[in-house]
């Protein structure tokens, strides 16, 4: 399964197949990276140029995915409501004039949407209505009733199913850094550590690849294998006594991270004990 169809909602994907997907919506997930990176699929979707879309070959995909596509905006976080405030809503309004410098649509994302103050969702109100070309708009909300009624009616709500799709997601962060050990590359391990870049999804991560070294601990006291192959992987290339140590550098990385520690830090020192720790 594609990282698309694991992430963007099952109802969304439907209508894209079918080239009807809503020139507006809003995306509702308690979750921010997850809303983060199913905004970006939508994106990519909608400036995709290949036959499959979205293809992740075509030269469209490929800007979105470097950050630098011109017809995506991303609106800007100000002020102590950390919200898109009207000055931004203008500059949107501003450039949606403009043709598409790239493709044939125009994307605006709107983070936070649903912590909007009125004047600047009312702001949004006109352009959403009649927009001067092809362009789609993606609110990301924790809870979609934030967003006024007016702007609400005249998008379609999605909720992510973020439990199933989570778990599918902690697990291979958590066997990236697993089995970045098991082949003893330490550049590979700390990029994988690295992208703990959340503080809750670290937090479960972390859990996972507890789990995981528990049972690698298991395996190799008892001489068993296991269905998971990260699990099996650790059992063999690392002594019990590594295992060990890592479970305790993992419940330091744990109470780092419940205390708000910077996740650079805690990602940095947990790469390198880690990485010390195999070899115990």
């Amino acid at each position: 399964m594609s990282e698309f169809e694991k992430t963007v909602p099952s109802e969304l994907r439907a209508l894209m197949k079918e080239n009807r997907a809503p020139h507006a919506v809003a995306i509702e997930s308690p979750d921010k990276t997850a809303l983060e990176r199913c905004a970006r699929l939508i994106a990519q979707w909608a400036v995709c140029s290949g036959e499959s879309r979205p293809c992740g070959d075509c030269r469209a995909c490929k800007k979105l995915m470097s950050g630098n596509h011109p017809d995506v905006y991303y609106a800007k976080l100000e002020g102590k409501r950390n919200a898109v405030k009207i000055s931004e809503v203008r500059a949107i309004c501003a450039d949606a004039v403009y043709k598409p410098n790239d493709g044939d649509c125009k994307v605006y994302i709107i983070p936070e949407a649903d912590k909007m103050e009125a004047a600047p969702q009312n702001a949004l109100l006109k352009l959403i209505e009649e927009p001067p070309q092809p362009m789609m708009f993606i609110f990301l909300c924790e809870n979609a009733a934030g967003l006024l009624q007016t702007i609400r009616s005249r998008c379609t709500v999605f909720k992510l199913d973020t439990d199933e799709r989570n778990d599918g997601h902690i697990k291979e962060l958590a066997d990236n850094i697993a089995r970045a050990l098991c082949r003893g590359r330490e550049a590979e391990l700390m990029y994988a550590c690295a992208a703990l870049d959340d503080r809750q999804q670290a937090l479960d991560v972390l859990k996972s690849l507890s789990e995981t070294i528990r049972d690698a601990a298991f395996c190799g006291v008892t001489g068993r294998s296991s269905a998971d192959s990260a699990v099996n992987g650790l059992a063999v290339r690392v002594k019990r006594r590594g295992l060990v140590s890592m479970q305790k550098s993992i419940a330091e990385a744990l109470e780092y991270t419940e205390r708000n520690v910077s996740l650079a830090l805690v990602s940095a020192a947990l790469s390198e004990n880690l990485w010390n720790d195999k070899y115990l």
